[in-house]
């Protein structure tokens, strides 16, 4: 039996999103939400930059580690706090169609359904310490992508859409309604965020005209 209290959650996350979030929920919902919020921005923040470091874009001063966990602990904070602020508003989208979850509760659906991004960022490092270049913007130019970078790439893609769809049901999960539900409620924020930017701009637009 998977429970909060043992490594086997990260394993039947994968698998079984619904069945797992709802024991992580009635047994401990806070267990290892912030750190399943951190360390995803945080190895992220790690390996770029190591890449910059190997691909000598980085700036190696006798300061450089120094900035690298400052980058480091600057993403892993990020993180944490878009836990809280997407929590609240996951919140909110899905009480307006039937959601019943605690901010708490969608938290910890928000960070468990982070393990598969982790392990992107943990290949993502696996590939960069291997001497994978990753694609370093030039001033002018398009990024220049090597080969074997696909290869990353593609994994990430499939963690990717692995990753949704297993936000998706621990979310429906602690909402106690249906997928869909839980896909209808992360898009409602878009919508309202893309009315009232249409509102601001139709503002400007009439206020500038009567100049």
């Amino acid at each position: 039996m998977a429970n909060g209290g043992s490594i086997t959650p990260f394993f039947t996350i994968w698998t079984e999103p619904r069945a797992t979030i709802r024991r992580i929920v009635d047994t401990d919902p806070t267990r290892y939400v912030i750190a399943l919020a951190a360390i995803g921005p945080g190895l992220n923040g790690l390996a770029g930059q190591w890449s910059k470091a190997m691909n000598g874009t980085g700036n190696l001063s006798v300061l450089w580690p120094l900035w690298v966990a400052f980058s480091v602990a600057f993403q892993a904070a990020l993180g944490i706090v878009g836990l809280y602020i997407g929590a609240a508003i996951l919140k909110w989208s899905g009480g307006l169609i039937g959601g019943v979850a605690s901010r708490v509760e969608v938290r910890a659906a928000m960070a468990w359904s982070q393990v598969p991004g982790i392990a992107f960022e943990i290949v993502l490092m696996t590939a960069v310490l291997s001497g994978v270049p990753m694609p370093q913007a030039v001033k002018g130019s398009l990024p220049h992508v090597d080969p074997a970078f696909y290869k990353v790439l593609a994994v990430e893609v499939a963690l990717g859409l692995w990753g949704g769809i297993v936000g998706l049901y621990c979310l429906a999960e602690v909402q106690r309604f249906s997928a869909w539900r839980a896909f209808c409620s992360t898009l409602i924020p878009a919508l309202v965020a893309m009315v009232v930017l249409g509102f601001f701009v139709f503002v400007v637009y009439a206020l500038i005209g009567h100049h």
